[in-house]
């Protein structure tokens, strides 16, 4: 397990370590740091990439939000409910998974095209496409056994539905909330073809901008906004990380 868990870490980070090293180096045709190390390319990502991040990271959240909202309620529908009606519901979430990113965002954009310009299309799209990932998430802890149990003794005792979606319901999936945060920021943050197809060409979000670095311009400055990219990224899935574990203990109390 020990040699499993270092090969996958050297296989995730060296990659980013070398795109480290490109963004500080001064000429990498040279190779590592030929011609010297250098911020240069940083600074120019920085100001590149910059209001990029920012319209990406509005979203990102705004789609994080709408997903625990809705996602939550319809999770709990579908939990508890085994019937033909919340199966179907089920598929029929899943099915913006099968199609391509492109033939999803053409048809939003042929139906509701007034959506288009203020980005309210934008953020619906990426709601669509990261929905499936939060009801998968969600279902399976509201199907529970014995969070059923506990709720229908609490219904027989004499607790309101509220109280019990305050008091057991909500406790028990907060866990489960915050991976439900922590992937859909992630998938929404770094989503290419919604964000490229949907988004004006005037207001870029992120990842065109990258691919745009490294499809027209050096390698250097590609890399270099890929590391501000990260350095965006990686703090944000952190902290839903130390906030996952610290509320774990609770969960299991309850």
């Amino acid at each position: 397990v020990r040699l499993t868990t270092i090969a996958i870490g050297a296989f995730i980070g060296l990659p980013i370590a070398a795109t480290l090293v490109a963004a500080t180096t001064a000429n990498f045709a040279q190779g590592p740091w030929g011609g010297g190390f250098t911020v240069m390319w940083l600074q120019q990502g920085a100001a590149q990439i910059g209001p990029m991040l920012g319209r990406s990271l509005v979203v990102a959240l705004l789609v994080t939000a709408a997903d625990l909202v809705i996602g939550g309620g319809l999770a709990y529908w579908i939990a508890r409910r085994d019937s033909l009606a919340g199966r179907l519901v089920r598929r029929l979430m899943d099915l913006p998974l099968a199609v391509p990113g492109i033939a999803l965002s053409i048809g939003l954009i042929t139906l509701y095209p007034a959506l288009r310009p203020s980005g309210t299309l934008l953020v619906l799209g990426h709601i669509l496409f990261t929905l499936p990932f939060a009801l998968a998430t969600l279902i399976p802890t509201l199907r529970d056994p014995d969070l059923i149990d506990q709720e229908q003794v609490a219904t027989t005792l004499g607790a309101s539905r509220l109280r019990i979606l305050r008091s057991l319901t909500a406790p028990t999936a907060l866990v489960s909330s915050i991976q439900v945060m922590m992937m859909v920021f992630a998938i929404s943050f770094g989503e290419f073809n919604i964000s490229f197809f949907i988004n004006p060409p005037a207001t870029s979000m992120a990842p065109f901008g990258l691919f745009d670095a490294y499809s027209t311009q050096r390698i250097e400055i590609g890399s270099a906004e890929t590391v501000i990219f990260l350095a965006v990224l990686v703090p944000v899935l952190c902290g839903f990380l130390v906030l996952r574990r610290a509320l774990s203990p609770r969960k299991e109390r309850h």
